[in-house]
């Protein structure tokens, strides 16, 4: 062991270890990892102080050794430590190069302790070129320790690729190298020279190697492989589309071979007069097919035809049938080879309910038994069953009371009648519904009696003759009540006349005249409700005044009532009345009312009045008074049934009895009976009897009614039915 002394004593240490003395020790041990150095300098200061001991490499042992100093009293607290390997020794020193600095300053050092320190020698030569890696502070730095041409000093050519001299540039960026000759390290390039200067110099080619290009679509490219400078094939084609050449081909793509090829086209078709199978056209591309033999069963596109078969050249042919339209419609489209069965809504045409009635055809295309409701029944109640036909050879009168057709002869289809009384409110007289799909008249028909009749007509109905509703409503009624005129009274030689009765247009009748001897006359009737329900007739006149030798004149009766509800259309060229009686004659009494008109109501989806229609309910005239010799007067006239004249009231038979009043119509008001007078021979007249009132014309249609300008509505409609 040797032992260095310089201000203070410093050790080798075995394995023995001594007794710390009482200035406290410094032990240091020195480790290298790789590179063994050949000589160690240990140096110990506190910047005033300096101890050092150099150790050779002969006194490692298992790549370390320790040494130990004992510190002076007057050193101070905070010391540093440098440890530095050399390249060489020269007796007892070390020598050559500096290899490593491991440099370890401020260690804080208690006056009186001991103290422990480790250093650890990293530097390594592993390309042995004698320079060092890990190696702070080295005089020999290497820069690449894994290339042994690399370091500090090393020549360096142009084309290098590696910094050789740690000079941090590479070939051409070093001094000198512009337009030299280097290597970029691509072999597809030739006549590579550096140029630029600096660390932006770049060694760059004269000429770069072009490969030719296949020119088949599935060819793989070409590119030069830098490592040989050979042109070699790049990527793959495999998947790429492109054409065999062949039309019967599909979906073509380029195989891993560098092949097209495609998938063969598969000829099918599901056209009936085709084979199945098909045959491909190389040329075209386009598939082939056999047709079936001529004959074969088929069927076309159209539902409407039938015997489909092919014509022999793939055609599937049928022949067209005739259509024929569901209920409520008709043919809109024929059926041809080309063309289907269409059908359009047909409102003119015939179906039949669900119940088994006639019906007409909605909009919508329903089948109803009438478009409209009517005012005063349900005609979707009546069974089809009960649904009958008025077919009539010349003129009848159909008694209400009876229920009776007369003549019985002129009617073929009265078994066929379903006749319906039906009750009317407020003790009105019931109405009569007689249900019909037919009505044709060949002759007029009258209607007579007390009861008001509906006829109901599932169809179309034109008219060209005349119905006509005559009241025979006795005097007096309770049914008219206050509406039917007053009774005139009598006394001495003479009466006064009878009131004219009112109905529902919306005037009263009128009253009768006086007697000379002024007896009273009968009151006016008044006027009744103005609708359409309920359906009443007119109204009787009141009596003339009269006793046992003075016959008075009767009231006339009030017109009857009916009503027409047809399904679709309704035309009229003829006459439909309800026009009220005249009063009869005073033999020696007082002359009649006359009666008051009835009432129409017609109601049709189409109304039609053609020129020669007339629709009345007129007032009759009022009778003419007797006188006291008994000389008759002359009995007022019936309510016109053609046409809006007024009916005349009685006049001329005697010179004293009182004239009848004319009846109401739709252009003037009922008139008064004229009072009776006195003549020269002393002859006393009794009262003229007063005009009845007109009674309701009530006109609907569906659609716009029809009416020409030369067709008689006697009195003015109600409904809305717009006149000309």
């Amino acid at each position: 062991m040797r032992l260095f002394c310089l201000l203070t004593c410093m050790v080798l240490l075995s394995a023995c270890r001594m007794k710390d003395p009482a200035e406290g020790v410094l032990r240091v041990t020195v480790k290298y990892v790789s590179q063994e150095p050949r000589c160690v300098r240990v140096e110990v200061g506190d910047g005033v102080h300096l101890a050092k001991a150099d150790v050779p490499s002969g006194e490692f042992q298992d790549k370390e050794f320790r040494l130990a100093m004992v510190r002076k009293p007057d050193w101070n607290r905070l010391m540093n430590l440098t440890v530095t390997s050399f390249s060489a020794v020269s007796g007892t020193q070390c020598a050559g190069t500096v290899v490593e600095v491991r440099h370890n300053p401020s260690l804080d050092v208690a006056p009186g302790t001991s103290a422990d320190w480790s250093v650890t020698l990293r530097a390594t030569d592993a390309d042995g070129d004698g320079y060092f890696a890990e190696a702070p502070g080295s005089e020999r730095p290497d820069c690449d320790d894994s290339n042994s041409n690399a370091h500090p000093g090393a020549t360096e050519p142009c084309g290098s690729l590696a910094d050789l001299n740690c000079n941090q540039r590479v070939g051409c960026q070093e001094a000198n190298c512009a337009g030299q000759s280097c290597d970029d390290g691509n072999a597809c390039t030739t006549g590579d020279h550096c140029e630029g200067s600096g660390l932006e110099a770049r060694c760059l080619p004269s000429q770069t190697t072009t490969c030719s290009q296949p020119t088949g679509t599935c060819d793989t490219p070409q590119a030069c492989n830098p490592s040989s400078g050979l042109c070699e094939a790049v990527g793959s084609t495999a998947g790429k589309s492109c054409d065999d050449g062949n039309a019967c081909t599909v979906a073509d793509t380029c195989g891993d071979n560098g092949t097209c090829a495609g998938t063969e086209r598969t000829c099918t078709t599901l056209a009936q007069c085709m084979e199945a199978q098909g045959t491909c056209n190389a040329r075209t591309g386009a598939c082939d097919f056999t047709p079936l033999p001529n004959m074969t069963a088929c069927q076309d596109a159209r539902m409407c035809t039938t015997a489909d078969q092919c014509d022999g050249n793939g055609n599937c042919v049928g022949f067209p049938n005739a259509c024929v339209p569901p209920p409520c419609h008709r043919v809109k489209q024929q059926c041809t080879t080309s063309t289907e069965c269409e059908y359009e809504v047909d409102l003119n045409g015939a179906c039949t309910t669900s119940g088994g009635a006639p019906g007409v055809c909605l909009a919508t295309a329903e089948c109803s038994a009438f478009p409209y409701q009517p005012y005063n029944f349900d005609p979707n109640t009546i069974a089809g069953a009960n649904i009958g036909e008025i077919r009539t050879s010349g003129d009848i009168t159909f008694d209400t009371a009876g229920l009776i057709w007369n003549p019985s002869s002129a009617i073929s289809t009265a078994a066929s009648l379903r006749i319906v009384s039906m009750p009317q409110a407020n003790g009105n007289p019931p109405v009569l519904l007689i249900p019909v799909k037919k009505l044709e008249l060949n002759g007029t028909l009258r209607i007579t009696g007390p009861s008001p009749v509906i006829l109901a007509v599932y169809g179309d109905v034109n008219l060209s003759q005349s119905i006509l509703a005559s009241g025979s409503i006795t005097n007096p009624t309770t049914a008219c009540g206050t509406s039917q005129g007053g009774t005139g009274t009598y006394s001495g030689k003479s009466g006064g006349g009878g009131g004219g009765a009112g109905n529902g247009n919306g005037t009263s009748g009128v009253e009768g005249g006086k007697s000379y001897n002024s007896q009273s006359h009968g009151s006016a009737g008044t006027s009744r409700p103005t609708s359409p329900e309920p359906l009443l007739g007119g109204c009787p006149g009141g009596n003339g005044g009269g006793n046992g030798s003075a016959t008075p004149g009767t009231g006339g009766a009030g017109g009857g009532a009916i009503q027409l509800s047809v399904a679709r259309n309704l035309t009229i060229s003829k006459a439909i009345g309800a026009s009220g009686f005249g009063g009869q004659k005073g033999i020696g009494g007082g002359g009649g009312g006359g009666g008051s008109g009835g009432r129409v109501v017609l109601e049709a989806f189409q109304l039609t009045l053609n020129v020669s229609a007339s629709v009345t309910a007129n007032g009759g005239g009022g009778g003419e008074g007797g006188n006291s010799s008994n000389n008759d007067g002359v009995s007022g006239a019936n309510g016109s049934e053609d046409s809006a004249n007024p009916a005349a009231g009685g006049t001329g038979g005697n010179t004293t009895g009182g004239d009848g009043g004319a009846g109401g119509t739709g252009t003037a008001a009922p008139r008064k009976g004229a009072d009776g007078s006195r003549d020269a021979f002393g002859t006393d007249g009794g009262g003229g009897g007063g005009g009845g009132a007109a009674g309701l014309i009530h006109l609907r249609s569906v659609q716009s009614c029809v009416i020409n300008a030369s067709s008689v509505i006697s009195p003015a409609p109600t409904g809305g039915c717009a006149l000309p």
